[in-house]
């Protein structure tokens, strides 16, 4: 049971969606966005200021919250569609823990301009809902240019909603079962996949100054969003990375197709990101006594991290790239450990 009765805390367990369900769920949120229960929640949210300033463009909440809305479903109509595969979620995730504070945010770090990109594991994950008890996973993002804020990035993280936790409540409140009734009126309320919190990344700043941006953006029951977007830009720039990422496409089916083109949402191939499965036991070698070499009398791991790589003309120019973790030493001696995070890479099962 996802109930733990000892630490009171709901403990969801997120089931990542298939690769070619991406499309469908980008039509569901568009549809989603459309229904007078999204325009009330994101209203009383408005309300609340529970947005970003750099999102409202009208004094008047009910008028806010629909540009808002408007906004997010010409983003998803645009956007390109990514799956990350499990192995590539845990390399962003290390991967965004030693991004160099100094990088600076840059447009052209993205994969795309407009883009929906749902992960395979969670990007992170914080307590709330109705009762403030379930661990609410963070498993989706959508990105792309602030109609009223040039030189940005918007971001919208998407959570998910567990169902069984919905009946959990209702017996809480009610003290009873819900009836069939009461739990559909509080589904509708709360779509499958929901807006969860935003930023805005100013192309410009640094790493470092998401930190401080954090603090004036919207916050989750204390829980910032920058660890998120970190995880996020890691991705982005792994993406792009030959010999870390390799890509596929799958085609969605004639039907979807049909009604994307009628709604005028952009061709929905989905781009499947995996880690590329490459040799990383780089002995250095045991030599003889004598030959001024080192002799390495155990292996050990070397921790992911991200090198600034000469290239370019006469190596003139730096672009960022991640090297993943690596055994070292003989091959023939025995591993080291210690207090080391271990980021496995499996075969991808193709």
């Amino acid at each position: 049971m996802p109930f733990n009765p000892e630490t009171g805390i709901w403990d969801s367990s997120y089931t990542p969606p298939t690769p070619h369900d991406l499309p469908a769920i980008r039509l569901y949120l568009r549809e989603a966005f459309t229904q007078p229960a999204a325009l009330a929640f994101h209203t009383t949210m408005v309300k609340q200021g529970r947005f970003s300033r750099d999102l409202i463009r009208s004094p008047h909440p009910e008028q806010a919250a629909r540009l808002i809305l408007d906004s997010e479903r010409e983003r998803l109509a645009q956007a390109a569609l990514y799956w990350v595969s499990p192995e590539m979620t845990q390399v962003a995730t290390a991967a965004a823990n030693t991004l160099p504070e100094d990088l600076r945010i840059d447009e052209t770090h993205q994969p795309a301009e407009h883009g929906f990109i749902v992960f395979s594991e969670p990007l992170g994950s914080y307590l709330g809902d109705a009762l403030g008890d379930r661990r609410v996973d963070i498993a989706a993002a959508s990105w792309g240019p602030l109609p009223t804020v040039p030189d940005a990035t918007g971001v919208t993280f998407y959570s998910v909603r567990d169902l069984d936790y919905a009946r959990h409540y209702l017996t809480r409140i009610l003290g009873r079962p819900p009836k069939r009734t009461e739990l559909d009126v509080a589904l509708s309320a709360s779509p499958e996949w929901m807006w969860d919190n935003e930023i805005t990344l100013h192309h410009g700043n640094t790493i470092a100054d998401l930190d401080l941006i954090g603090k004036l953006t919207t916050l989750v029951v204390g829980q910032a969003v920058v660890p998120w977007v970190k995880t996020l830009y890691a991705a982005w720039l792994l993406m792009t990375q030959p010999g870390i990422s390799e890509t596929e496409q799958v085609t969605p089916n004639r039907r979807l197709q049909r009604r994307e083109a009628r709604e005028g949402v952009r061709s929905s191939e989905v781009r499947i990101v995996h880690v590329h499965r490459r040799h990383r036991d780089k002995p250095t070698g045991n030599q003889p006594t004598g030959t001024g070499e080192r002799q390495y009398t155990v292996r050990w791991l070397v921790r992911g991290h991200w090198r600034n790589q000469a290239h370019g003309p006469d190596r003139s120019l730096r672009r960022l790239v991640w090297i993943n973790p690596q055994i070292r030493g003989p091959r023939d001696k025995p591993l080291k450990t210690g207090h080391t995070v271990h980021v496995w890479d499996r075969p991808t099962n193709r």
